[in-house]
């Protein structure tokens, strides 16, 4: 029998060890059997004859997948009976970003990992030429290319990318006055919103606006979310650095940090702190820091947020993204979507875009696979609109439903009739 209890992970042996001890909690649990690829592949292999059940006994291979199989989206931790301050302290998402640390340590990170975990640098590449780059992105024989030389799959539908980015936007579009009677925000766009869908700010901020609340715009840089998840952890300790550094005396002048992002507004409040664990500065904003339909219904709360809908559909399917779900923070796109009035089906399922997973090559088709529960979901509301706070899983319902996917923010400026 193996220990229960946790062991740090600080190289390759504890590493093992910590796998080991894992796998064997979870064969005695099984609660996540259905849940993702990662638990597939470890129960198939905690099943064979020759292992029959003794984790000890796991080929590496098995552990590998089960590493390089987890796309992140978290969705472990509210099935999990032991997770922390269990003491069994089984907490896998934090254990598999722990391998990625040791497996880039020793080997270095992969230059397609690299050109896909820096959505700013490709967004400055690519935003002054973005019709052009989009252009290319549709090729065949540049998709082969880029499939054949770097691994991203030439099925995968990418993120359009915007001459204009919400920044420059910002920069040029005359000031609004406003009193702040309703609170001050610091608007986080997020790198998605800044390089591909620069109209999901642009309703934030009408929406903001509309209701009183006055509004500053910072983006120092991407969160460091894709520097995460592949294991590049000096990267995302830089950018949490950096955006500490920016959003700190804003939050001392009384301002919240808002992002429309489920990944970034999960990446700053909960994973921050885990990069920092003693760091007052991090955990000081990590506390200032709302998603925006939370902060939206703060306001619903003080009976600030105006609630006159002309404009309201009749009827919408809400994906319900993952990291927002694993926030805990209850369903607040969702509950501020009903107050137009509009029909809205809620459906938890994981898109299956999880970052940059479903652009690998090797993942594309297993990504669908996971997504297609979430499209049979959505297509089963039959609603006149689908929305989904995360812009990659619309990028994947797209691909999967070839049907538009707003943001709720846009549905809600658009019910206000903006």
């Amino acid at each position: 029998m193996l220990v229960k209890g946790p062991v740090p992970v600080t190289d390759q042996a504890t590493l093992s060890q910590e796998l080991l001890r894992i796998a064997d909690i979870c064969h005695g649990c099984r609660r996540c059997f259905s849940l993702c690829p990662s638990f597939d592949v470890l129960f198939k292999g905690l099943d064979v004859p020759e292992v029959d059940g003794e984790a000890e006994k796991l080929p590496a291979k098995v552990l590998h997948d089960f590493v390089d199989l987890c796309y992140e989206c978290k969705l472990c931790i509210p099935h999990c009976p032991y997770i922390p301050p269990h003491r069994w302290m089984v907490d896998i998402p934090h254990l598999v970003l722990d391998a990625r640390r040791v497996r880039a340590e020793k080997n270095g990170v992969p230059l397609r990992e690299k050109l896909l975990s820096n959505p700013d640098q490709l967004g400055r590449l690519s935003a002054p030429v973005a019709p052009l780059a989009n252009w290319v992105n549709t090729l065949p024989a540049a998709r082969w290319a880029m499939e054949k030389t770097m691994g991203i799959s030439a099925r995968k539908d990418l993120p359009a990318f915007h001459r204009e980015t919400f920044t420059g936007w910002w920069s040029r579009r005359p000031r609004v006055s406003s009193s702040g009677s309703s609170g001050k925000v610091v608007f986080f766009p997020t790198c998605s919103v800044e390089w591909n869908r620069p109209e999901i700010g642009k309703a934030a901020i009408q929406v903001l606006e509309r209701n009183g609340v006055e509004v500053v715009v910072e983006y120092p840089r991407c969160c460091g979310m894709p520097y995460y998840d592949i294991g590049d952890v000096p990267a995302a300790q830089e950018s949490r650095k950096v955006l500490v550094a920016a959003f700190k005396p804003w939050i001392e002048k009384g301002y919240t940090v808002v992002t429309p992002g489920p990944s970034c507004s999960l990446m700053v409040k909960k994973e921050y702190p885990w990069l920092a664990k003693d760091d007052a500065d991090t955990a000081f904003v990590a506390r200032g820091t709302k998603d925006l339909f939370e902060y939206l219904m703060t306001l619903k709360q003080a009976g600030t947020l105006a609630l006159d809908f002309p404009k309201a559909p009749k009827s919408i399917a809400y994906h319900l993204a993952c990291h927002l779900k694993v926030q805990n923070m209850g369903y607040k796109s969702r509950d501020v979507l009903k107050l137009t009035g509009a029909e809205v089906t809620m459906v938890e399922r994981c898109s299956g875009h999880d970052g940059t997973w479903a652009m690998k090559v090797e993942y594309f088709d297993e990504s669908m696979k996971v997504g297609q529960k979430l499209f049979d979901g959505l297509a089963a509301a039959n609603a006149e609109i689908l929305a989904s706070d995360c812009a990659l899983a619309g990028v994947q319902i797209h691909q999967g439903m070839q049907r538009v996917v707003k943001h709720p923010i846009e549905v809600l400026r658009d019910a206000y009739g903006m």
